[in-house]
């Protein structure tokens, strides 16, 4: 068991590493570098707060937002294997590169967007290296999946005349794909990177306090406090730790990894083997992918994409995740008697105490609708609630957003964006792509056909189809190019929009 232990993380740095390993791997500079990278992450969290505020053009607010994502990136994400521990050259050019191309939009924005139809020789020469920092960006962060995806759909607009039918189309020069995918509010300033610059950074910005103010440890306390008398108990804490912290975080990956580095052990002592510790750590984190608020950040998506309310997603995501949670409750009771579990003492506070302690902590899970159904935006209720949080984090001396836990919190909530805005940004190019040529409209028809217009095998070839494209890509790179794509097929034979989109997703 000794033997087992050490091979889980046990340091903050260690579970750090881990997560790296799936989410991508992030410099980490002392010194001078570090601190200037500090900055502009404090900066651009700053900015983002101020824009929830402000009167901003939204091609300009999604045009700053990319020019973070894209400095940070290079800088923070290495471009191969041995620069983990300085920032090359290459790196700072690209920097500034991106500096320039999307600067290049603020300063001529008033003439700039009038010419998505004919862009200038600038526009071109600009264009085209937003496209190409995009794509270095891409492999960085998300991974050469996404990437080569991308691409095959940029050859896919210029080759459309050359293909052979239901695929042809009339094909299109670098020009217009420059106007419709730089220029204009179809591609890369589209509806997925315009949700990362106005929900998801508020949102990894709230998940980011809560860590600094000792929630996630608040969290997993109570769920042990509250399961970890009963011969299940292992389990159904990992269960319970997973989904009041994944559920503001959105990453199953950091949920995991947290939850399992406490839980694991325990897990093998009430006689779970390897195998079957493992799954139940990973059910968790895909719990806290699929749960409210975030939902893996789709949940901004869908509401953006169908012109609904925020609060409306989030009351159809209800029952399926309370189905998924009871799905993983009668796993473990049957796991129980599968492996003659048996009760393992776990050191824990009363809950009663625990909650009464750090009650606001608690409380904070439940302001961001509470403020939504007295009338709040979106916006506007997690931009309370990240207030609430920094002011009610005093109640205790433990829990206080000092000034470099606030620092800090700025810091990595910016941080934490840029992995979903670089996918978005490359999602946003797929989907002008689709628009531009109509090939969502084709592929839903092949599908329908091939369904021979029944909805029950639609819904088999679109659910496989999503598995296939999930095992490749993220889940909000999934769900977005699925959405232009499968969620027509299913609307034509009579689902609902919202429907669709809720299947898609789940």
């Amino acid at each position: 068991m000794d033997e087992e232990r050490e091979k889980i993380p046990q340091t903050e740095a260690e579970l750090e590493e881990l997560v790296e390993k799936f989410e991508g791997k992030t410099r980490h500079l002392p010194g001078p570098a570090g601190q200037v990278i500090a900055a502009i992450l404090v900066v651009m969290s700053l900015y983002h707060l101020w824009a929830t505020n402000a009167t901003i053009v939204t091609q300009i607010h999604r045009a700053v937002h990319l020019l973070f994502v894209l400095v940070l990136t290079f800088l923070l994400y290495p471009g191969w294997k041995d620069a983990r521990t300085r920032i090359h050259a290459a790196d700072v050019l690209l920097a500034l590169a991106s500096v320039v191309a999307l600067g290049y939009i603020l300063v001529d924005f008033n003439n700039f967007v009038y010419r998505s139809a004919i862009p200038n020789r600038l526009d071109m020469v600009f264009g085209v290296m937003t496209f190409l920092l995009v794509l270095e960006a891409t492999r960085r962060a998300v991974g050469k999946a996404l990437l080569f995806l991308v691409l095959a759909f940029i050859v896919y607009a210029f080759v459309g005349p050359h293909l052979p039918p239901p695929w042809t189309h009339r094909g299109y020069d670098l020009e217009r794909l420059v106007g419709q995918l730089y220029v204009a509010l179809e591609g890369l300033f589209g509806v997925p990177i315009g949700v990362s610059a106005t929900f998801i950074i508020l949102f990894t910005i709230y998940g980011s306090f809560l860590e600094q103010s000792g929630a996630g440890k608040f969290f997993v306390d109570l769920a042990f406090a509250l399961t970890g008398r009963r011969r299940t108990g292992a389990g159904q804490a990992v269960t319970v730790a997973s989904f009041l912290l994944g559920g503001p975080s959105g990453s199953g990956v950091a949920t995991t990894v947290t939850v399992g580095a406490i839980a694991y052990p325990l897990l093998r002592k009430a006689g779970y083997d390897r195998e079957s510790a493992g799954g139940l750590l990973s059910a968790g984190g895909i719990g806290a992918v699929i749960s409210p608020p975030i939902l893996g950040a789709a949940a901004f998506i869908i509401a953006e994409i169908l012109k609904i309310s925020y609060l409306e997603v989030l009351r159809m995501a209800v029952i399926p995740t309370v189905l998924y949670y009871l799905s993983i409750f009668m796993m473990i009771e049957l796991d129980a008697r599968r492996f003659g579990l048996r009760h393992v003492p776990i050191k824990a506070q009363n809950p009663w105490t625990l909650t009464v302690r750090y009650w606001y902590l608690l409380a904070s899970l439940v302001l961001i609708p509470a403020f939504m159904l007295r009338g709040f935006t979106a916006i506007r209720a997690v931009l309370w609630t990240i207030l609430l949080t920094w002011l009610t984090s005093y109640f205790r001396p433990e829990t206080m957003l000092t000034p470099k836990k606030l620092v800090a919190a700025l810091a990595n909530g910016s941080k934490q964006v840029l992995n979903i805005a670089v996918t978005t940004a490359a999602a946003g190019i797929i989907v002008g792509v689709v628009n531009l040529t109509g090939l969502g409209l084709k592929l839903s028809d092949i599908i329908v056909s091939l369904a021979g217009e029944s909805l029950i095998l639609t819904l088999i070839y679109s659910a496989i189809a999503l598995w296939i494209l999930g095992l490749a890509l993220p889940i909000t790179a999934t769900y977005i190019i699925a959405a232009v794509i499968v969620a027509p097929a299913l609307i034509k034979l009579g689902v609902s929009e919202l429907a669709a989109h809720m299947f898609i997703f789940y």
